[in-house]
């Protein structure tokens, strides 16, 4: 399969859920960054047991050359196999070339897409939550856009999911109006092991799971609404972000980090006081 992200993705609200970031440098696998607060996520430049400073700023610097259209998949990922060759990396024998060796093309590539696939969802969710669109466009369906990397086996049952995120079916259609608590569910780590906690795709790593809009006409014929109903944005909005300097930013994300009794820092480096079990 070839790598995803060739095109630029330049819309600003894109651009500003990058921006907004910083970087955490963490011991913490991926069980233990699941106890984190999605806003905590969203505001974190971070993978598991990744604690140097220098290779989350390469997935920070690549990923906005990606959105800004001035780089390509292969280039970004060249860019962190350079840095980690610099660091003098060795993977753990044991796990070479899988998803625990952090220089394998599975794992930059994991890293890469699930970056900028949740820059551009949420710029798709801002735009699509402005109250002139989502008047015209109040639903949304979920559906199958790619098949996974690892194929149809690698395929997870997102009918299933979508029962269990308190969706209901129209057919065998996956539709809700945006507003519905459904979509913020669907990606909830807590109800879904692989879940990355935003209300808007990929809710899931690497789960070629897509939504698509539905128009007003459509929607009130599905009987998701009355024509007379009025909807009122649910926004996600990093302008106060965006007003602090990076200084504060990293500030507030620490001291939340802390005041939730998650983990301490330690020379700079997240270390979480409860592993949150086996990753």
């Amino acid at each position: 399969m070839s790598d995803s992200f060739t095109k630029p993705m330049p819309f600003h609200e894109a651009l500003d859920a990058a921006d907004v970031k910083s970087l955490l440098p963490t011991t913490g696998d991926s069980a233990a960054l699941r106890q984190l607060a999605p806003d905590i996520k969203r505001r974190a430049w971070m993978s598991a047991t990744v604690s140097n400073l220098k290779f989350l700023a390469g997935i920070r610097d690549g990923t906005g050359e990606l959105l800004k259209g001035q780089s390509d998949q292969a280039t970004v990922r060249l860019g962190l196999k350079n840095i980690l060759r610099d660091m003098g990396y060795v993977p753990d024998p044991d796990h070479a070339g899988g998803l625990q060796d952090l220089g394998s093309d599975r794992r930059l590539n994991l890293i890469i897409e699930t970056n900028a696939q949740t820059a551009q969802g949420f710029g798709w969710f801002a735009q699509g939550n402005q109250e002139d669109v989502l008047d015209q466009w109040p639903a949304q369906e979920l559906y199958r856009a790619l098949v996974p990397k690892g194929g149809v086996p690698a395929e997870r049952d997102w009918a299933e999911r979508w029962e269990a995120a308190g969706g209901e079916f129209i057919g065998d259609r996956m539709v809700a109006l945006k507003t519905d608590p459904v979509w913020e569910k669907l990606g909830s780590s807590a109800l879904f092991p692989d879940g990355l906690d935003n209300p808007w795709p990929p809710f899931a790593f690497n789960s070629g799971m897509d939504v698509r809009d539905v128009d007003r006409a459509e929607a009130e014929q599905l009987g998701l609404l009355e024509p007379s109903t009025t909807l009122f944005p649910r926004k996600v909005d990093f302008n106060a972000d965006l007003a602090g300097t990076p200084e504060l930013r990293q500030e507030w994300l620490r001291e939340a980090i802390t005041d939730s009794g998650l983990g301490k820092f330690v020379h700079g480096v997240l270390q979480f006081l409860d592993d949150g079990g086996a990753s």
